[in-house]
């Protein structure tokens, strides 16, 4: 064996291609083993993953007769005694270095074939696209080329279509959903290895969406309460400001990018945020109306906004009762419409006030805000479900 490894450590360039007409190119057989994804970061638009490649190609030099040489089938060799291919990922997001490690070894069988096996902690750019985010999936690609060498030197193959997995470690919130390689044999050689990440959405569902989804709801619920508890305005601004902080957090997990468009999530986001702080400016003008004098004229077309409306829900209450048998008859709505006024608990005819008008405010606020977030939310589900079907 040591005089099977001084005859290929000698007498040949390990600095030149193995090969005996370098007119011909040397095939380089690539394909690469992901081991397990470290991190997604889209805001600074990387990927860090391990993993290492299974590279091969034929040394001319280092061929032997196993029978001359103690039946020795392979040798293991230091890889820095024999030619290896000058490989670096194009797309690197660090510092860009050759492959290899200085105790590394190459495996060389005795019919020449060298077979190389570097392990990287590789971390590239990515072009994130975080449109339909979280419900996102990200196309990466990795590039491999060979440094000094053009295509008519080094040309590459891959015996694969896809990357291997069979060593990867699944990740907690991505997906490896599908992979692909491609080789380039035109220009500067070049290996693709193409990885399609889908993101497991569950966790930021449940801790992103559906909290602010509720909040607004709860929000809009302020309407329920009674003006002079005092306490509308409070809960509509302390609702306004979680919103806000919902907000915050979504933008700190996403790139400061329109590109290709706005994300869903940022647009759903702002439009809760404008309804909550329309609400809050609805709460202060009904809260007016409600406490404004009683001295102080109210417009007509105001008591015949509030007359209409209690009109109608006269006409409802009367309806139920006529189907229970206690109703009065319907042309009395009619008559409170003609006279512009309401009736009160005991029946008696009264002059419509502020509070009526504050009232009728709130009842019509939140019909017009349940159905602008009902709106809102149909919305944002159409648009995520047509972009990621």
């Amino acid at each position: 064996m040591d005089t099977l490894y001084k005859t290929l450590t000698s007498g040949h360039n390990k600095y030149l291609r193995p090969e005996v007409d370098l007119s011909s190119s040397t095939v380089i057989s690539i394909d690469f083993y992901i081991i397990n994804l470290q991190e997604v970061n889209e805001v600074d638009g990387t990927i860090s993953i391990t993993g290492y490649f299974d590279i091969q190609w034929t040394d001319n030099n280092m061929s032997w007769t196993p029978a001359d040489h103690g039946n020795a089938e392979y040798i293991v060799l230091p890889e820095d005694v024999i030619w290896k291919p000058p490989l670096i990922n194009s797309n690197s997001a660090q510092e860009m270095t050759m492959f290899g490690m200085d105790d590394l070894s190459l495996y060389v069988r005795h019919n020449g074939q060298v077979t190389w096996l570097p392990g990287q902690n590789l971390k590239f750019s990515c072009s994130f696209d975080i449109t339909y985010f979280p419900f996102d999936t990200q196309k990466c690609t990795l590039i491999i080329i060979t440094w000094g060498h053009a295509s008519q030197d080094i040309t590459f193959n891959s015996l694969n279509s896809t990357l291997q997995k069979s060593l990867y470690s699944t990740n907690s919130e991505w997906d490896l959903s599908k992979t692909s390689v491609t080789v380039s044999t035109t220009g500067t050689p070049m290996a693709n290895f193409t990885f399609y990440f889908k993101r497991r959405s569950l966790f930021l569902t449940m801790t992103l969406i559906l909290p602010c989804v509720f909040l607004v709801l709860l929000n809009i619920g302020v309407f329920l309460l009674p003006t002079d508890s005092g306490e509308r305005i409070g809960f509509a601004v302390t609702l306004l400001l979680a919103v806000v902080l919902y907000l915050t957090i979504a933008q700190e997990l996403l790139p400061a990018t329109a590109l290709p468009r706005l994300s869903a999530i940022c647009i759903f986001l702002m439009i809760d945020f404008m309804m909550s702080g329309l609400i809050v400016g609805s709460v202060i003008v009904s809260s007016r109306f409600y406490f404004k004098s009683e001295d102080e004229p109210i417009p007509n077309w105001m008591k015949k906004i509030v007359t209409f409306q209690l009109c109608c829900r006269a006409k409802n209450r009367v309806h139920d009762g006529q189907s229970t048998g206690t109703g009065r008859h319907e042309e009395k709505g009619e008559v409170l419409f003609r006279n512009e006024k309401v009736n009160d608990s005991h029946g008696n005819e009264k002059e419509i006030t502020w509070q009526d008008v504050s009232k009728t405010f709130d009842y019509i606020s939140l019909i017009f805000y349940m159905m602008m977030f009902i709106g809102t939310n149909l919305m944002f589900i159409i648009d995520v479900v047509q972009g990621t079907s």
